[in-house]
């Protein structure tokens, strides 16, 4: 295979009757998802887009979003997925720092004003709508030659940042990730993750093997069941708070068909998997995926899981954890966590840096501080940039919030530091109320201090009505400086 477009064609030639999707407008086989793929290839070609060229794709999760990336890929064009959720400013922000030549969307949010030379192109189901942006652009988006893909950075702490990778990049991801995760042809996902971050390399991990992917209408917990157990389920790749909102059911329907349960995007509280193992009798496994490197850590999809634990370095992908030097930190300590593998990114787009430039000899140091126990099993501590050093003792917000999120009267909280004069920095926390819940901070800090270090208990608290999040999911959080010691 020379391009990712080709992930699509081997699939409808292996399996071209197989169920390839089920959306709520109904079954499409992988040959429909190819055949409606090249037609829109070939629309897209005719309006102008060609080898090169930015084409940014924004729309909910389904079969036009699916569709759209491939074409676009299809054509030679550099695809940009955008989330509908984003706000007006966020992808005026994405588009310019881009500079994509158009933009390709389902509609889903109102046109803008200063829309020019709309076009409607019509597939099976739906219509698509496109509007070039930087039409009278001659050169590439990047100078990478073999560009495909530019997807950005969550940016829970500082701006976010285009993530550009190459054909081949892509199909090395896919395949490490295909053998990590054990699918084939005869598994059904549930789709619940926003495509729009999740298209590398979940789908195409999907559509390579054959899968089923079920894209579920609602996030409701009712839904979820019934989408599984309608269409016999097997594998369950969901956030923490999919997890928190299935085992919070009281229904007592079950998901028997389900072989995994896969929790990723952040660190799920142990309180949460218990809860959901005890629900459903599924454990759930972690697993640590990174647009720069795609899926580098996954635990054991059978046998002893551990909640706590992203697992093991998987196919192809070697782990350290450093200091500040760059040495190797000794089992147990927290250090920073750097990658190496297949599939790894090959260029940030502004300021644009190769991944050459940017790994320190040889690994991506990835922002994350970790841990690795005994039995070789990686923890994800916190954010390099949110750590909270209080009076040389490191305080993460991760793990604070996982405490918070278990108070019976807190629906959500974010967790930072902020600078004292004797203590260099104190934790500070902002809190979501459950709708009938009276605000009590000292029960709130005693219930802290039950199951937290000294250090780690807030020291200044508020109520606020609600916390930002990214459109991944992640909690948008306060930068705090780090010293690793």
């Amino acid at each position: 295979m020379d391009s990712a477009y080709q992930l699509l064609e081997y699939a409808a030639q292996s399996w071209p009757e197989r169920t390839a999707l089920i959306d709520e407008y109904g079954v499409m086989t992988y040959r429909e998802l190819y055949v409606q793929s090249e037609t829109l290839k070939k629309n897209l070609q005719q309006t102008g887009i060609s080898k090169g060229m930015g084409l940014a794709v924004m729309g909910r999760n389904g079969r036009a979003f699916i569709i759209a990336m491939f074409a676009g890929m299809g054509c030679g064009a550099v695809v940009v997925p955008l989330s509908h959720q984003l706000k007006s400013a966020e992808i005026t922000a994405i588009l310019l720092d881009t500079g994509v030549h158009a933009l390709l969307d389902d509609q889903s949010i109102a046109a803008s004003s200063t829309d020019s030379a709309i076009i409607f192109i019509a597939l099976a189901t739906q219509t698509l709508r496109f509007s070039w942006i930087n039409r009278a652009l001659k050169v590439p988006l990047t100078p990478l030659t073999d560009a495909a893909f530019i997807r950005y950075t969550s940016g829970t702490t500082s701006s976010s940042k285009g993530v550009v990778l190459s054909h081949a990049s892509i199909l090395a991801r896919v395949a490490a990730a295909s053998k990590a995760l054990q699918l084939d042809c005869d598994d059904v996902v549930l789709c619940i993750l926003p495509m729009a971050f999740h298209f590398l390399v979940s789908i195409l991990v999907y559509i390579w093997v054959g899968a089923t992917i079920i894209i579920c209408k609602d996030l409701l917990a009712a839904s979820l069941i019934k989408d599984a157990n309608q269409y016999h389920a097997t594998m369950l790749y969901a956030s923490p708070m999919h997890f928190r909102l299935l085992a919070a059911d009281v229904s007592g329907k079950q998901m028997p068909s389900l072989k995994y349960a896969i929790s990723t995007s952040s660190a799920i509280p142990a309180t949460i998997a218990d809860a959901f193992l005890r629900r459903f009798n599924i454990p759930v496994t972690q697993a640590y995926g990174i647009i720069e490197a795609g899926l580098p850590l996954l635990d054991h999809l059978s046998g002893q899981s551990d909640p706590q634990s992203v697992g093991y370095p998987t196919a192809g992908f070697s782990v350290a954890l450093l200091d500040n030097e760059n040495r190797p930190v000794p089992d147990g300590q927290v250090g920073r966590l750097a990658i190496r593998g297949a599939g790894l990114f090959d260029a940030y787009l502004k300021p644009w840096q190769t991944a050459a430039q940017v790994m320190d000899c040889g690994w991506f140091l990835t922002g994350d501080l970790a841990k690795r126990q005994i039995d070789g099993r990686v923890i994800i501590c916190g954010r390099e940039k949110t750590m909270i050093n209080v009076s040389g003792s490191k305080a993460f917000p991760e793990e604070i919030e996982a405490v918070l999120n278990t108070h019976p009267d807190i629906v959500a909280c974010r967790v930072f530091g902020q600078p004292h004069p004797l203590l260099g920095e104190v934790v500070c926390a902002e809190v979501v109320l459950t709708p009938l819940a009276k605000w009590d901070e000292e029960a709130v800090l005693y219930f802290c201090r039950q199951r937290l270090s000294t250090y780690k208990v807030p020291q200044r608290m508020q109520t606020v009505a609600q916390i930002s999040y990214t459109t991944s999911g992640k909690v948008k959080r306060v930068i705090s400086d780090v010293n690793l010691t």
